[in-house]
């Protein structure tokens, strides 16, 4: 089963900052799950460990930087 990391663990992962995790949740390329109760106004947002890797994953590029 994978771990479930907070927005704050996925960032410390990639080494960014947390605003660039949120970035890709709100752009709807990082999946996430929300383990806040129904009606909470506050969201507690967790990201699979695979999830994660896999989005990194598909940002690999070869060839030059731009």
């Amino acid at each position: 089963m994978d771990r479930l990391l907070t927005v704050k663990q996925v960032a410390a992962l990639w080494v960014v900052d947390k605003q660039t995790v949120y970035r890709a949740i709100w752009a709807g390329d990082l999946p996430y799950v929300d383990l806040a109760p129904p009606g909470a106004k506050k969201a507690r947002l967790r990201i699979r460990e695979s999830a994660a890797e896999q989005y990194i994953e598909s940002r690999e590029t070869r060839g030059n930087a731009a």
